[in-house]
């Protein structure tokens, strides 16, 4: 067994080279900070869509909506198919 190699589990995801890119950055990637609800496609805050739906819950004979809107973050596909 070679001991030698570096244990992945410690290094850091800099270290590893495993940062997250914008998925919709044409050419130069930009650094993702958020992920389609929709998809799952990472985005970087240029292409990030957020809005503020109320959050209903199916309860008994009706619906029952919260005080507080979700946070709802999409991509620029997703949410084209959202408003479309």
């Amino acid at each position: 067994m070679d001991h030698s190699a570096p244990n992945r589990a410690v290094l850091t995801k800099e270290q590893r080279g495993e940062d997250m890119n914008c998925y919709d950055c044409p050419g130069t990637p930009g650094p993702a900070v958020a992920v389609c609800i929709r998809c799952g496609a990472a985005l970087c805050r240029t292409h990030v869509h957020e809005s503020h739906p109320p959050t209903q819950d199916i309860t008994g004979t009706g619906r029952a909506t919260h005080e507080k809107p979700a946070r709802h973050i999409t991509c620029g596909a997703c949410r084209a198919a959202e408003t479309s």
